[in-house]
């Protein structure tokens, strides 16, 4: 019963263990002010000092082939465009979401990697008298 019940919270200390780590990654990198919620390319691209996120969207999109879509090369851009700007909402609803999951995720994983550990001491590293 005891090597189950290892198993269990080995496999329950996994499942918390990513998120712990991508959030805490996540959480020095805005404290940091590293995170760029920017896409990079555009960042490093003449349009940027411009401020013609449109040019460079069209741009973007003929060098990828319009990512795959069909129709005139005016519906393809078109719908290309769209979809980019589609994302960037989604993008700053991402950022909102994940800090409010590290103050959740982080503390949780410290409280029960502490509990792991000292049940894992207290079952198998336990000197038998």
């Amino acid at each position: 019963m005891k090597i189950v019940k290892t198993f269990l919270l080995s496999i329950l200390f996994l499942l918390i263990l990513l998120p712990g780590i991508f959030t805490s990654i996540w959480a020095v990198n805005e404290i940091l002010g590293r995170n760029s919620y920017q896409n990079h390319e555009y960042v490093k691209s003449p349009f940027y000092t411009s401020e013609d996120e449109i040019g460079f969207l069209t741009d973007y999109c003929k060098k990828n082939n319009y990512f795959g879509r069909e129709g005139t090369e005016e519906e393809k851009l078109s719908n290309c465009i769209d979809a980019e700007l589609r994302v960037q909402p989604l993008v700053w609803a991402f950022a909102g979401i994940m800090k409010y999951l590290s103050f959740v995720v982080i503390p949780l994983f410290v409280i029960y990697t502490w509990f792991y550990f000292r049940w894992i001491k207290n079952n198998f590293f336990r000197k038998k008298i």
